[in-house]
């Protein structure tokens, strides 16, 4: 289950991003649930399904 506001890590290029909220994109002419989210070194904000973004970005874990 994907969690707003914590840091993931990209399967590829490593860098960390910030999930930041909910939406809703259409694929296939389908509604489907999705992520907004942000790389940490910048501003931009990206899209993905749900589903995709759970395929490519692991949580990163904090160390205690």
């Amino acid at each position: 289950m994907i969690k707003l506001h914590k840091t993931y890590i990209h399967y590829k290029n490593n860098k960390l991003y910030t999930t930041l909220n909910f939406c809703k994109v259409q694929e296939n002419d389908i509604w489907t649930e999705a992520i907004i989210y942000k790389p940490n070194d910048c501003e931009e904000l990206f899209i993905r399904t749900n589903k995709e973004f759970e395929l490519k970005f692991t949580k990163k874990v904090t160390k205690k």
